[in-house]
């Protein structure tokens, strides 16, 4: 259902994007939860 979510969102503001009349916009995707995947937090691991 998330993924379903993010879709409708991603295209709900690329349509608003288009519908603007100044044309200077950018759409930046970043995913982030990857780049959290790659944190090593030793810290957490000691007892």
């Amino acid at each position: 259902m998330q993924g379903f979510f993010n879709i409708r969102k991603s295209i709900s503001v690329i349509h608003h994007v288009n519908k603007l009349k100044n044309k200077n916009h950018m759409i930046l995707s970043i995913d982030a939860e990857k780049a959290f995947d790659k944190i090593q937090h030793p810290f957490l691991i000691k007892n």
